[in-house]
Formats: C-alpha cells, sequence, structure tokens
C-alpha cells in the first residue's frame, strides 16, 4: 500500500472541498473494495444447481467434513451470505484479543440500551472502580485467555480481603458475570462464560447479623412522638405540607420515591393506587465523572409487583385533604402533584431533611424516611394481618422479604423483658416457682 504523506491528504481534503471527490462515491468504492476481500478469503466454489437455486459451503468446525452447506435463492443473495459470514468471523477474531478494562464501556452501553434505572450504571461504576480496577493483570489479560482457576482465586481473595457478606459478594460479581455472558452471546468471543463455572465457598461468606431493632424502626414511644412533631410544625405553618408527609409514611408505608410522586388522582375514595416513584437520572457518557442531571417521576415502582393498593384509614385521609386545602390556601395551580413546593413537584430531598430534622427535635437516633416505612409494615405483622396482604400493600414480590428484612421488635428491651415474663410465667399460672432445696 502506498504511503499516504500530509501533502496527499491536503490535495485530498481539497478535492472534497471543491466537490471533485464525492464523499458518497469514496464510500461505496470501499465498501465494494472490503467486500471483495472476503469474498477473496472463500475457497468453495459458488454455483446455480439444477433447482435454480445457488450454492456453496462455508466452513465449520463442528461438522464431521469441516464445512456446512449454504443455499439461497440467487447469484447475489449468496455472495451477501458469503461476505456476512466472513466480516463475523473477522470481528470475532479481533475480539478475541479484546479485555475486561476494553470490554467494559462496551457492556455499559449495551446495559444503558436494556434498562430505565441510570442508578445501576452508577453503582455498577463504582464497584468496577473499587473491585476491578486494582487488579489489571485481571482486566487487561484477553477474555479468551481467562481461566476458572484465575478467577476463582480473584473472587476468593476479595471475599476475604472485604470481609464479604452474600450480598456483597453477588452483587459485586454482576459485572464480571454478565460481561463475560456478553462476551459468549451476542458477541461470540469466547464459548461459554468461566465465571459462572466457578465453585464458590459459601463459608466464608460473612453471615450478617441481624440488626438492632432500635436501629430499623421507630419505637412504640417514639412513633408518636414525631408525628406529633410534624404536626405542630405543620400547624405552625400551614402553607408548607412537607411536615404531612411524615405522618402519612407513618399510615402508608409509600417509599420515600413514591411519596414524592403521588398525584391527587391516585386517590380514589380511600385506596391509594401506588404507580409511580422519583428516581435519580445520570449522565453517565463519561464514565470517570458520571453527573446527577435530574430527579425525574417514572411510570413504574421499585420492584415487578406494578401497580398497588394501599388502604387509606380516615386519619391518612383527612391529612390528604389537609394537603389539598394548603395548595388552594397557596394559589398553587394545579400540576397532578399532591406534595408541592412554591407550585412544583416536592423532591425526596425536601422530604428527607424534614424526617432527620424531627428525630433531632425528638432526641432520638436519627433514622431515615425507609424506617417508617419498616415500621409500618412491623406494625402490621405486629397486628396479626394476614402476610400476603402486607405484602400486597407494601409492593413486594415474595412474602420472604417482607418477613426477613422488615419485621423488627417495636418495643424498648424492658417492654419487652415484661412481655417474655407475661407469656412464659403469668400465662401458664405459674405465680411461683417452689424449689425443695
Amino acid at each position: 500500500m502506498n504511503k499516504v504523506n500530509l501533502s496527499d491528504l491536503a490535495i485530498l481534503q481539497d478535492a472534497l472541498l471543491n466537490g471533485i471527490i464525492n464523499v458518497e462515491d469514496v464510500r461505496r468504492a470501499l465498501t465494494m473494495k472490503k467486500e471483495e476481500y472476503y469474498l477473496s478469503l472463500h475457497k468453495y466454489e459458488i454455483y446455480q444447481g439444477k433447482d435454480g437455486k445457488w450454492y456453496t459451503y462455508l466452513p465449520d468446525s463442528r461438522q464431521k467434513q469441516g464445512r456446512r452447506k449454504l443455499k439461497r435463492t440467487s447469484d447475489m443473495a449468496i455472495r451477501q451470505a458469503v461476505i456476512d459470514f466472513y466480516k463475523e468471523q473477522e470481528k470475532r477474531e479481533q475480539g478475541k484479543e479484546i479485555t475486561l478494562r476494553e470490554l467494559y464501556p462496551i457492556w455499559i452501553e449495551w446495559k444503558g440500551a436494556h434498562t430505565r434505572a441510570t442508578t445501576s450504571i452508577r453503582r455498577f461504576n463504582c464497584d468496577w472502580k473499587k473491585f476491578y480496577i486494582p487488579y489489571p493483570k485481571l482486566i487487561d489479560k484477553p477474555i479468551v485467555e481467562l481461566t476458572v482457576s484465575e478467577l476463582d482465586i480473584w473472587a476468593h481473595r476479595l471475599i476475604k480481603q472485604h470481609n464479604m457478606t452474600k450480598t456483597c459478594y453477588y452483587t459485586m460479581t454482576i459485572l464480571i458475570r454478565q460481561m463475560l455472558d456478553y462476551a459468549v452471546e451476542p458477541l461470540g468471543i469466547i464459548p461459554v462464560n468461566p465465571f459462572r463455572q466457578i465453585k464458590l465457598q459459601k463459608k466464608m461468606l460473612r453471615k450478617p447479623a441481624k440488626k438492632n431493632d432500635e436501629s430499623q424502626v421507630f419505637l412504640l414511644d417514639e412513633t408518636p412522638r414525631i408525628i406529633e412533631t410534624a404536626l405542630a410544625d405543620f400547624n405552625s405553618n400551614p402553607l408548607n405540607t412537607a411536615p404531612l408527609t411524615v405522618p402519612l409514611g407513618f399510615l402508608t408505608g409509600l417509599r420515600l420515591g413514591e411519596m414524592a410522586a403521588i398525584k391527587e388522582s391516585d386517590i380514589v375514595g380511600n385506596v391509594l393506587y401506588v404507580q409511580r416513584m422519583e428516581e435519580e437520572v445520570y449522565d453517565y457518557s463519561d464514565l470517570e465523572h458520571i453527573r446527577l442531571i435530574e430527579r425525574a417521576v417514572v411510570e413504574n415502582t421499585k420492584t415487578e409487583a406494578g401497580v398497588r393498593e394501599v388502604p387509606l384509614v380516615p386519619q391518612a385521609l383527612k391529612i390528604i385533604e389537609a394537603v389539598k386545602l394548603s395548595n388552594r390556601m397557596n394559589g398553587w395551580p394545579e400540576n397532578g402533584f399532591l406534595f408541592l413546593n412554591k407550585g412544583q413537584r416536592m423532591t425526596t430531598r425536601t422530604i428527607k431533611y424534614r424526617i432527620s430534622k424531627y428525630c433531632k427535635q425528638c432526641d432520638i437516633m436519627e433514622k431515615s424516611f425507609h424506617k417508617v416505612r419498616k415500621t409500618y409494615i412491623s406494625a402490621l405483622i405486629d397486628s396479626g394481618i394476614n402476610i400476603n396482604e402486607i405484602r400486597k400493600a407494601v409492593g413486594h414480590t415474595d412474602e420472604r422479604t417482607t418477613f426477613s428484612n422488615y419485621c423488627y421488635n417495636r418495643v424498648g428491651k424492658q417492654e419487652t423483658t415484661a412481655l417474655f415474663e407475661n407469656a412464659l410465667v403469668n400465662e401458664n399460672g405459674i405465680s411461683d416457682c417452689r424449689i425443695a432445696i
């Protein structure tokens, strides 16, 4: 191939600018040249059969004779099929040199096209920097050369180094599992995913201790204090409805993002239909500097449970009516959303600030809005409501999630001890334990 110098490039640029050379003509010529190259790689005859169809063979190592027959209706169609075969083969050959580091941004783009939640992309990027970047020997090695053994050692060393729980491990390995799955299909770089052949030593995973009840829910003596503080805050300034998100949270168990996205039209009679939420949207075009661009409302909830019905008790309905009245008193035009701030939809940041503020005012351990939701669910479980009804009302897809992650004791230690005594002594009719020694 002749070398092209700067002078040649200048001449070509002038020719393009002056219309002497047409870009589309050049592109077509290059495509034809490339297609001629692919056809030159084909060593089998292309011929027309007696039936008028066109035939040839393509290399195929899976077949006994190392080839498979190809049939098309026209000469043009069979030549295009041959071109496509060698083009794909070239692509796969080039892919054999690709590393995890090179595949990562390609996979992120693919993953981003298959999910609405950009928050997951942000989490993936955090895990990539924490667990993968420190291991250049792994991520800079061609994927086709990765072995089960080295992946096994890497994974188990990470478990020990970070004292991982089961949740932490499986979250961290989403990246490599799905990236290598992607390398198998649709890329076809490797035949199987070697990471899925690892035999995990589950005994190495740290079993997380059950979280302290007092840190996960508002206790029976704390809940009314928080609610009363929130109501007093609203009553001192009825034009600001942010305080009412807190008592309504205790009465509905909504997620934070769901509370910020309630519309007046979602309330029908004494039922709230939960069907959307606020979600953070990130720009990840530059993976080194992922940035928050907006807090948008999406027409879906966190899980696959879909639209759910939350029963509204009279107190919840009273709070909702107070919010509507406050919006009218402010003279704000209706924009559909229930909770407004300066005429615009109230965001989760405003709501989070309120619960934090009231915890401090009540001298209670600071707890998040999610702990309000846990308190609501624990209260329903304590009351003996059917677990499946609770699951549906709170938007869980599995009852085990409701029990395992949201069932906490709302009474203090002294009250719990008294309950044990009542159950084991008084209920069993044991007033005195007489021992004759």
